[in-house]
């Protein structure tokens, strides 16, 4: 085997146990001495590891935590220099030309990796593209601080007349919103842009950014989305059955998720625990692996994903 997985054997020994000896290194890869005193070597003053040698012990630690061997530095390179180039394809999505950045970033990317930018793809689901005109008169209104007259459509598909003063363009799950002070309901409201039919900036009215602090607009914002975004959240428990317990188990929809695999005899499931604030977001996303997904915890959360596939089942049946 290569020198790649000899330092890979050495990180990881001394991450598990706290150390390694030569011979451990010796009898795994079943290589000389010379070869062994030279990865350590290597390790020490190529990759300018931590890595000291211990007399008393007759073998090699680290003597700073945290130390990462492999940080894949190159590889994230690679990634983000192809997303961003498969981004400019959708030009609604990228309304203005990053070239400059994109060629920047190709200049630290390996020229081997180079060969297989065409071989990687990003598939963006559930993407809105935004409307450009009313996204330009959306941010237009945001500068010059005027009022918009807009017409929007309610959830139930009925048409409302708003005066808005925008406070903030909000992009989430796939989806642009608007966060602006309703005129009509005077308070902070949250527009879905494509739900705005028209607008009309005639007749419109100077308006004051002082009317929120930065602090009330940030507040409003954590409360409004997110699984657990609010103030108060509880903890949400989601078993996921066979198959699809197989194609869910490395997502991650929190940061402070934890997952549990059940494989036994009598069941065989994979459970996600992760604090929630909004329910209707996470009964969405369980529908959606329907029937193989199942909504534990909160009982209230639990009560409203039975609701809708009783729904769902009374309406289509």
């Amino acid at each position: 085997m290569s020198q790649f997985h000899r330092l890979v054997y050495i990180d990881k020994m001394i991450k598990e146990f706290g150390q390694v000896t030569k011979k451990q290194v010796i009898d795994e890869f079943q290589v000389k001495i010379g070869t062994v005193k030279n990865d350590f070597r290597y390790m020490k003053f190529e990759v300018n590891s931590p890595i000291v040698y211990s007399r008393k012990k007759k073998a090699y630690h680290y003597k700073d935590d945290g130390f990462e061997l492999f940080s894949f530095r190159q590889e994230k390179i690679f990634l983000f220099f192809v997303l961003l180039k498969q981004l400019l394809h959708h030009e609604t999505l990228m309304p203005l030309d990053p070239t400059n950045i994109l060629e920047l970033i190709k200049r630290d990317v390996d020229p081997e990796y180079l060969k297989l930018e065409t071989k990687i793809s990003y598939e963006l689901s559930e993407f809105e593209y935004p409307d450009m005109e009313k996204f330009a008169r959306i941010v237009g209104s945001m500068l010059r601080k005027f009022t918009l007259n807009i017409k929007y459509l309610g959830a139930k598909g009925k048409k409302s007349s708003r005066a808005i003063e925008p406070f903030h363009i909000f992009y989430y799950q796939g989806k642009w919103y608007v966060l602006a002070h309703c005129r009509k309901k005077d308070e902070l409201r949250m527009f879905l842009l494509s739900r705005i039919v028209k607008i009309d900036d005639k007749n419109s009215e100077k308006f004051s950014c002082k009317r929120y602090k930065a602090k009330e607009l940030r507040d409003f914002l954590n409360d409004s989305f997110g699984i657990a975004r609010g103030k108060e959240a509880d903890t949400a428990v989601i078993r996921f059955y066979e198959p699809v317990m197989y194609h869910i188990r490395d997502q991650r929809w929190h940061k402070d998720q934890k997952v549990k695999v059940v494989d036994n005899d009598k069941e065989k499931y994979i459970q996600f625990t992760l604090p929630v604030a909004k329910y209707e977001e996470l009964v969405g996303r369980v529908l959606r692996f329907s029937p193989d997904a199942e909504i534990i915890a909160p009982q209230a959360m639990r009560e409203m994903w039975l609701s809708k596939l009783k729904l769902s089942l009374n309406k289509y049946n």
